[in-house]
C-alpha cells in the first residue's frame, strides 16, 4: 500500500528548451553540500553534478489566472540527486538545488520564502537558432548565459552552448540506463530555516536526446561549491521536449 500523502497541487508550470549538461564527480564532493538527513544518490559508483538552464512559462496558482510579470522566466539551476540518508532507493528519485538563477525578482523571493530554494537573481539570455556541421547536417543550437546579480557569492556566472543533430529523434529513457537516473526524477528537497521540506513534481516523462558541447562556463557549479577541478572530465549533454509541470505543494519531513 502506498504510504505517502496525496500529491496536492499548487502550481502550473511549462518547462521549455531544457538543456542538461552533466558531469560525474566524486560523490565525496557533494556530501557536504547536503543538509545531514541527506546523501548523495549515485549511479555505478559516482554522482552527478548538472547544469540546467530553461524557459519557464504558464507559471500560475492552481484555479487562478496567471499574475502578470510572473508568469515567465528564463531559469539555470545548479542540481545534483539525493536520497533519504540510509535509504538505498526511495520510492520517487530526488533532486537537490545547490542554486537556481532567475530573472523575476517576485520569483526569486517568492521561492525562496515558500520553498526554502537558494534563488539568485540574474541576468539571463538564451537563444535558439539553427546552423550546419562541417558535413553539411542540420544543427539545432543553444546557447544560455547567466550572471548573478544577489545574493552572493557574486559574480557568479555560467554559460551552455550546445548543439543537437536536427534529424535525431527525441526518445524516452530506458529504465536502468544513466539518462533514467538523471532525468526521471519528480521529487525535491529544500531547507527553509531549521525544517527539510519535501515537495512532487508530475509531468510526462521527459522525451531527451543527446549533443555536445561547443562551450561551456561552469561558474554557477563552482559558486555552490564544486571544486573546478572536478569538472574538468567530459560532459552529457542531453535536450528535453517541453512538458507541462504540476508543482506539489512542500510538505515538512523533520
Amino acid at each position: 500500500m502506498d504510504q505517502r500523502p496525496p500529491f496536492r497541487q499548487i502550481f502550473w508550470q511549462t518547462w521549455r528548451d531544457l538543456v542538461f549538461v552533466h558531469w560525474a564527480v566524486d560523490p565525496a564532493l557533494l556530501a557536504p553540500l547536503l543538509p545531514p538527513e541527506l546523501e548523495v544518490d549515485t549511479f555505478e559508483g559516482a554522482a552527478y553534478v548538472a547544469l540546467v538552464p530553461f524557459l519557464m512559462t504558464g507559471i500560475r496558482f492552481v484555479g487562478l489566472p496567471p499574475i502578470p510579470g510572473t508568469s515567465r522566466t528564463l531559469e539555470t539551476n545548479v542540481r545534483t540527486y539525493v536520497r533519504r540518508r540510509g535509504t538505498a532507493r526511495e520510492a520517487i528519485p530526488a533532486v537537490w538545488f545547490c542554486s537556481l538563477e532567475a530573472e523575476s525578482t517576485l520569483a526569486v523571493r517568492a521561492a525562496r520564502w515558500g520553498f526554502g530554494l537558494p534563488y539568485c537573481k540574474a541576468t539571463m539570455r538564451y537563444e535558439r537558432a539553427t546552423a550546419t556541421d562541417a558535413s553539411g547536417r542540420a544543427l539545432a543550437t543553444r546557447v544560455a548565459r547567466s550572471e548573478r546579480l544577489w545574493p552572493p557569492p557574486t559574480p557568479a556566472r555560467s554559460l551552455v552552448d550546445a548543439a543537437f543533430a536536427a534529424d535525431t529523434p527525441f526518445a524516452l529513457a530506458r529504465a536502468g540506463t544513466l539518462e533514467h537516473f538523471l532525468v526521471e526524477r519528480y521529487a525535491l528537497y529544500a531547507q527553509r530555516g531549521r525544517t527539510l521540506l519535501h515537495a512532487e513534481v508530475r509531468h510526462a516523462p521527459y522525451r531527451i536526446r543527446a549533443g555536445a558541447l561547443r562551450a561551456v562556463d561552469p561558474g554557477l557549479v563552482v559558486a555552490a561549491g564544486v571544486p573546478a577541478a572536478a569538472l574538468a572530465g567530459p560532459a552529457l549533454v542531453h535536450e528535453a521536449q517541453d512538458v507541462t509541470v504540476r508543482i506539489g505543494a512542500p510538505r515538512a519531513v523533520r
